[in-house]
């Protein structure tokens, strides 16, 4: 594992606010980029047998009239979706028919080529103020955004329409995520609580905010609030569903024991959303955002301690296990779910607080923006996460909207449907937690200012107090 830090001017040294790798396709690693210097951008990211990372850039796409606070790309590949401060999401698609423009880049007396032609496909509407996440549905035909407003939106992406408006929340909604099977949306806000929405219905099925803690020395149960309040730093509270649905993985919590409050991740059985199954303590700020890598890998071999007896078992029991990152304001932990503690830790990589990370296609990347201007990569060697499997476990196909109106219909007529496989579920088991292993920090130094970027020794760097640029409506 290696981290590298390229010094490029990301958006003309404004805050990076998102980034989102392409996947669904076996071309090139392409990589989108958003920040407050209201373009989003499209790059390419190779590594060379030398460890470094080539960033190449490809296009600049110029609609949104703010801030852009978050892209992401739908799951088949074809459509770039993009969410700013001009309340406004925007999808794109790559023209191949058309020939690229110019476009300035950087500075303005350094004008550069776009690679490649990306053109507005359709511009949604629907939101009343900023929006700071976006989900799509695994068939990529819907999605849900997250915005300042209060509200999250259900779209239909092929006909631009709204199919529903979640209202319920009472302050911003800073990270939303769509169910892979389909059959739930999780939105998160700063209002301190975590609500899931079931699809069919629209309807919200879970309220999430308050828990019990352990008794204290009178013996008096008390319960806590899960979430941060409005006062975390970052604006962006990005929860996700692991990729086989089983699990669902939330930032921005926090545990009250005594008096001290001890900053985690939540880890939700897709059994019972209710009550989370486990927390993963962050050992420094509060916890922003969390993406899984798309490679499922083999389970590694069982290993004895002294006594005899196996290690204690993960997250949950499958016969596969999944990789993915959680980053607080300040570093990155990476967690799989054979075991309850991390298996790497980077920090001290930026100087100001994290927005976004995201895995490569192939799990070679994950890339991590900043609000300091700058984008970093932790690149892993073949092999170095696991073995990955050589079939992809298939779970239950996602159900949207559209497919739940088709069965309906399909069984009122009373015709037989095939069968429904059996979902891929987590047990039940509750696990406890010790703080996370010793951190490995870890510092890129800076790459020439071309497109390369290679990674040297690890160092410590000092830090300078977060400086937000945004300003909290």
């Amino acid at each position: 594992m290696k981290v590298i830090t390229c010094e490029i001017a990301w958006h003309n040294k404004e805050p990076v606010y998102s980034l989102d790798f392409q996947h669904g396709t076996d071309r090139i690693n392409r990589m989108a980029s958003a920040g407050v210097d209201t373009a989003v951008r499209m790059w390419k990211i190779e590594k060379s047998p030398e460890g470094k990372a080539i960033v190449e850039f490809v296009a600049s796409l110029a609609r949104h009239t703010k801030a852009v606070n978050v892209v992401r790309f739908s799951p088949n590949g074809e459509i770039l979706a993009s969410g700013g401060d001009d309340a406004a999401i925007v999808l794109w698609k790559l023209n191949e028919a058309k020939e690229p423009e110019a476009t300035p880049f950087q500075e303005q007396d350094e004008p550069e080529l776009n690679k490649e032609n990306w053109t507005v496909l359709k511009t949604l509407r629907g939101h009343l103020e900023d929006v700071y996440d976006i989900c799509w549905t695994q068939d990529s035909n819907f999605m849900v955004s997250a915005s300042v407003d209060n509200t999250a939106i259900m779209w239909d992406v092929t006909k631009g329409q709204k199919l529903s408006i979640f209202n319920e929340h009472k302050s911003y909604v800073q990270g939303v995520t769509w169910d892979p099977l389909g059959q739930y949306i999780a939105t998160l806000s700063c209002d301190r609580i975590m609500r899931v929405y079931k699809t069919e219905t629209k309807r919200v099925a879970y309220n999430v905010s308050k828990m019990a803690s352990a008794p204290g020395a009178d013996g008096e149960v008390k319960s806590f609030r899960m979430y941060h309040d409005d006062s975390m730093k970052s604006f962006f509270r990005r929860l996700t569903f692991t990729p086989d649905g089983s699990l669902l993985i939330t930032p921005a919590g926090c545990v009250e024991s005594g008096e001290s409050v001890i900053n985690t991740t939540y880890v939700f059985s897709r059994k019972n959303l209710k009550r989370p199954m486990a927390h993963l303590p962050c050992p420094t700020k509060a916890t922003l955002a969390v993406r899984c890598c798309p490679i499922y890998f083999e389970l590694r071999p069982t290993v004895k301690d002294d006594s005899g007896e196996s290690q204690p078992q993960g997250l949950i029991t499958q016969p596969y296990r999944m990789v993915f990152a959680v980053a607080s304001e300040d570093a990155v932990l990476f967690y799989d779910t054979q075991q309850l503690f991390p298996f790497g830790y980077v920090s001290n990589v930026h100087y100001h607080t994290l927005s976004d990370i995201s895995w490569s296609s192939d799990g070679r990347f994950l890339a991590i923006s900043s609000t300091d201007g700058y984008c970093s990569f932790v690149t892993f060697e073949e092999g170095e996460l696991g073995v990955p499997l050589k079939e992809k476990p298939v779970p239950l196909i996602p159900k949207t909207p559209a497919t739940e109106r088709k069965i309906k219909k399909a069984q009122s007529k009373k015709v037989s449907s095939p069968g429904s496989r059996q979902e891929l579920t987590p047990s039940n088991k509750s696990m406890e937690h010790s703080t996370p292993s010793t951190p490995m920090n870890s510092r890129a130094a800076a790459a020439s200012g071309s497109r390369e970027c290679t990674p040297v020794s690890s160092h410590s760097l000092s830090s300078t107090p977060n400086s937000e640029e945004k300003k909290k409506k």
